[in-house]
C-alpha cells in the first residue's frame, strides 16, 4: 500500500546545502542527551506539580485527569510550535527564537504554587486548576514538550533516514524512567519543596544542553528557497525518496486518510488511558498512586512501536487483547478473593494491547523526515483530543462513567476486525476485504455491551450526578437507599419506620456511635464538626440542643443528601453545611471549638492524604474544645491507616484507641474501624463500651509512617494481603 503515488508535493522546507565541519562532526550524544533530559523532566513535573495541588482539591483522582488534560494540550502546543518553527524559519532563526524561549522559561521558575493559590471552595475546580498549572508550569512545560520533534527536525538536517524516528522511542524511554522512578526514588526521600527545587535545577541544566545544540544551528550553511521556488514545485508527481542526501522538499504530501489516522489512533489510545485509569482508581478500588501503571504501559507502547518495526505483531497483540476483554466480561465467574486483582490485571493487558495497536498502526504510517514535525503535531493533537473527550465532553454530557463501556466496546470491535484482517502472525499484511465481511460481527460486539450496561444501570439506580469529583449514584437496595461513589458505600437510609436509625459505619455499636452516646450523657449540648458529609447519617444522633457543622468538598454530595435522604431534614439540631476542602475550611474557622470532631474522608481509596499529616493533626487539636474528642474513620479495604493515625496521635501528645465493630445486614450496619483520639487521661477512655478498643503496640509505632505535608506516600500504608 503506497501513500505517495499521485499526491501533491509538499511546500518545500529550508534544506541544508552544506554543513560546516563543526556541525558534521557533532556527536549524536548531544541530541540523545537533550531528548532524554527533556523527556525525563516532562514526566517528572507531572507528579510533582500534581502532588503540590492535590491536597487543595480533596485528593480526588479527577486532579490527575485534569492535570493530564493540561499536559496533553500543552504537548500539542509544543509540537505545533516545533512544526511551525521548522516549516517557516531559517535554521539560524529557529535557534535564536528557541534560545529566547529557553531563557524566558528558566526565568519563570520555580514551579511550586504558594499558599496564595489555595482555593476557597467556590471556584470551578477544573478551571481553577488549569489556570494554576498554566501560571506555574506552563512555559517550562511548553519548552520541554517541543524538544522531541524539534531535536529530531534539527537532526534531520544531517540525517534524513528513518533512523531519526528512533529518538522518539528514546524520548519515551526517558519519560518511562521518570514516571517509574518518582514513587520509588524521589517521592519517599525528598519533600515536595525539595522535589520542586531539584526539578528547577535540572531544568536549568536542560536549558544549557539544548541551548548548546541550538547554537550549532547558527554555524550551519543553508540555501533558503524563494517563493518562486515554492511555486515551481506546486504540482505533479514526485519520485523523491527520503534517503540521506535526497531532496526532502520534493517529497509528496501524505494522503488525507493517513493524516486523519495520525489523529484518530492516538486519540483512541489517549481515551483508553484515561478511562481505564479512572476505572482502576475509582471502581476497581486500586489506590490512586497506581495511575502510574497505566501511563507507564501507554509510554511503553510508544517505545515498542517506534524503536523497531519488527516488534509490532498486530495479530498476536489483537489475540491477547481479545482474551483480556473476554476475561473482563466474565470476571464474576472468578473467586471473590482474586476477582479484584484479576480484573485490574485484565484492564492493564487490554489497555496495553489497545495502545500497541493504535501506536503500532500510526508508526507504520509515519512519513519521511520531510513531514516529521507535522506528523508529531498531529499525533499530539490526537492525544489532546482524547483528553478533551474524557475530561471535558464526557462529564458535560454523561451523568455516569458510560465512556468506559462505550470505548471498551469500540476497542473490542476494532480489535476483532484487526485480528481477522491481519494475514499472518508475524507480519503486518492486511486483507481489508475480510474486515468488510465481518463488519456485522463487529457491530454486534460494539452494541451488545452497551445495551447490557444500559439495562443493568436502570434496574437499581434512582439518581446519578457527575462532576469534577466523580460520579455519585443513589441506588435502591433491599431495605433502603444508598449513596455510592465508585465502589465505595457512603451511607444508607432504611425505609420507614427505621429511617431515623444510624446505618453503615455509624451504627450505635460503632466507635463514633459509642463516643457520641457517651458525650451526650456527660454534656447538655454538643458542638460537632464533621469532615465528609456522605448522606448525613451522623445527623441521626442530633438533639435539639446540639449543633453540627458539616464540611463537604463536593457540592453534588450536599445536593443529594438534601434531596434524596431525610437525615438532615429530620434532625432537630442546628445544622450548617460548609463547601470546601475539610482542612482549608477548618483553617478558616478561627473562632470555633468542637466537643467532637469527626473525620470521615478515608473509606474510599482516593484518600486525601493531606488530612493525615503532622500539620493537620495540629490543626485538629487547635479546633477541639477543652476535653474535646477526635474521631477518625479508618475503614478501608486496601489501606492500613490505623498505625499511621496512632503515630500521628503520639507525635501530637495525644492518646489513641482503635475501635472496631461488626456489621449487621438486617439493620443496615457495616463493619467499621474508628480511631478515638483525646488528651491522655481523658474520661472517654474509661467508657465501658470502649473497653475492647486496641491501643498501639510499641512495634506498630516503630514501624508506622509519620506523614507531613512535605512527606507522605500512600505506598507506606498499602495493605499487602
Amino acid at each position: 500500500m503506497s501513500n505517495t503515488t499521485g499526491q501533491r508535493p509538499a511546500t518545500p522546507s529550508h534544506h541544508v546545502e552544506s554543513l560546516d565541519s563543526g556541525w558534521q562532526g557533532r556527536s549524536m550524544l548531544w541530541f540523545a542527551a537533550t531528548t532524554l533530559l527533556s523527556a525525563f523532566l516532562v514526566f517528572q513535573v507531572q507528579p510533582i506539580i500534581s502532588k503540590c495541588v492535590l491536597p487543595w482539591f480533596g485528593g480526588t483522582p479527577a486532579v490527575w485527569t485534569t492535570c493530564m488534560l493540561f499536559f496533553q494540550l500543552l504537548l500539542f502546543g509544543g509540537y505545533l510550535y516545533a512544526h511551525l518553527l521548522r516549516t517557516f524559519c531559517h535554521p539560524a532563526v529557529q535557534a535564536l527564537i528557541h534560545i529566547s524561549l529557553l531563557a524566558a522559561a528558566a526565568l519563570s521558575l520555580p514551579i511550586e504554587p504558594s499558599d496564595v493559590w489555595k482555593p476557597s471552595g467556590s471556584e470551578s475546580p477544573a478551571v481553577y486548576l488549569l489556570w494554576m498549572l498554566a501560571s506555574h508550569v506552563g512555559l517550562p512545560y511548553f519548552v520541554l514538550s517541543s524538544t522531541g520533534p524539534l531535536i529530531q527536525a534539527w537532526l534531520s538536517f544531517q540525517d534524513t533516514s528513518q533512523r531519526v524516528y528512533r529518538l522518539y522511542a528514546l524520548s519515551n524511554a526517558g519519560s518511562l524512567f521518570a514516571l517509574l522512578s518518582y514513587p520509588f526514588l524521589f517521592e519517599p526521600v525528598l519533600s515536595v519543596s525539595m522535589q520542586s527545587t531539584l526539578w528547577s535545577l535540572m531544568f536549568c541544566g536542560f536549558v544549557l544542553v539544548e541551548g548548546f545544540v541550538a547554537v550549532s544551528l547558527l554555524r550551519m550553511k543553508t540555501d533558503v528557497p524563494s517563493e518562486a521556488d515554492n511555486a515551481s514545485v506546486g504540482g505533479g508527481k514526485s519520485d523523491a525518496k527520503d534517503t540521506p542526501g535526497g531532496d526532502a522538499s520534493q517529497a509528496p504530501t501524505p494522503a488525507v486518510w493517513i493524516q486523519l489516522a495520525w489523529i484518530a489512533l492516538p486519540a483512541l489510545a489517549s481515551v483508553m488511558l484515561l478511562v481505564v485509569t479512572n476505572h482502576v482508581c475509582q471502581d476497581v478500588a486500586v489506590v490512586p498512586f497506581l495511575w502510574v501503571l497505566p501511563l507507564s504501559l501507554y509510554l511503553a507502547s510508544f517505545i515498542v512501536c517506534f524503536n523497531s518495526p519488527q516488534w509490532y505483531h498486530p495479530k498476536l497483540i489483537a489475540a491477547v487483547t481479545l482474551i483480556a476483554l473476554a476475561l473482563i466480561q466474565g470476571k464474576s465467574l472468578l473467586p471473590g478473593n482474586i476477582q479484584l486483582i484479576a480484573e485490574a490485571s485484565c484492564y492493564m493487558v487490554m489497555l496495553f494491547g489497545a495502545c500497541l495497536m493504535c501506536h503500532g498502526e500510526v508508526a507504520r504510517l509515519k512519513p519521511g523526515t520531510h513531514a516529521l514535525t507535522q506528523y508529531y503535531a498531529m499525533l499530539s493533537a490526537g492525544g489532546a483530543l482524547g483528553g478533551v473527550i474524557v475530561a471535558v465532553l464526557c462529564p458535560m454530557f454523561l451523568n455516569n462513567f458510560a465512556e468506559l463501556p462505550i470505548f471498551v466496546s469500540l476497542v473490542t470491535a476494532c480489535t476483532f476486525l484487526l485480528f481477522f484482517s491481519c494475514k499472518t502472525w508475524g507480519q503486518t499484511e492486511y486483507d481489508w476485504a475480510a474486515a468488510g465481511r465481518l463488519k456485522y460481527g463487529a457491530l454486534a460486539l460494539l452494541a451488545a455491551p452497551l445495551i447490557a450496561t444500559g439495562l443493568a444501570s436502570k434496574q437499581e439506580t434512582i439518581a446519578s450526578q457527575r462532576n469534577f469529583f466523580g460520579v455519585l449514584k443513589v441506588d435502591r437496595r433491599e431495605g433502603g437507599i444508598c449513596l455510592v461513589h465508585g465502589s465505595t458505600l457512603h451511607g444508607m437510609q432504611r425505609f420507614a419506620p427505621h429511617q431515623l436509625e444510624p446505618t453503615t459505619y455509624y451504627g450505635y455499636d460503632s466507635g463514633v456511635g459509642k463516643v457520641i452516646s457517651q458525650l451526650q450523657q456527660q454534656r447538655e449540648s454538643l458542638r460537632v464538626g464533621v469532615v465528609g458529609l456522605g448522606c448525613g447519617v451522623l445527623a441521626t444522633y442530633g438533639r435539639p440542643e446540639d449543633r453540627f457543622d458539616l464540611i463537604e468538598i463536593n457540592p453534588a454530595v450536599i445536593d443529594i443528601a438534601k434531596s434524596y435522604f431525610s437525615f438532615m431534614r429530620d434532625c432537630p439540631s442546628e445544622i450548617q453545611t460548609h463547601l470546601g476542602d475539610g482542612r482549608l475550611v477548618l483553617e478558616r474557622m478561627h473562632e470555633k471549638k468542637f466537643d467532637l470532631l469527626v473525620l470521615d474522608a478515608f473509606s474510599s481509596d482516593a484518600i486525601p492524604a493531606h488530612l493525615l499529616t503532622r500539620e493537620s493533626m495540629a490543626l485538629y487539636t487547635e479546633r477541639l474544645a477543652d476535653n474535646g474528642v477526635l474521631a477518625i474513620h479508618v475503614s478501608n479495604n486496601h489501606l492500613e491507616l490505623a498505625p499511621l493515625v496512632h503515630n500521628l496521635s503520639r507525635d501530637a501528645g495525644l492518646d489513641s484507641l482503635k475501635v472496631t465493630s461488626v456489621g449487621n445486614e438486617s439493620i443496615g450496619t457495616s463493619n467499621a474501624s474508628w480511631m478515638i483520639i483525646a488528651p491522655p487521661g481523658h474520661a472517654i477512655f474509661e467508657t465501658p463500651s470502649l473497653a475492647s478498643g486496641m491501643r498501639a503496640t510499641p512495634q506498630q509505632l516503630s514501624d508506622a509512617p509519620l506523614w507531613t505535608d512535605q512527606h507522605h506516600n500512600l505506598v507506606s500504608v498499602l495493605r499487602l494481603w
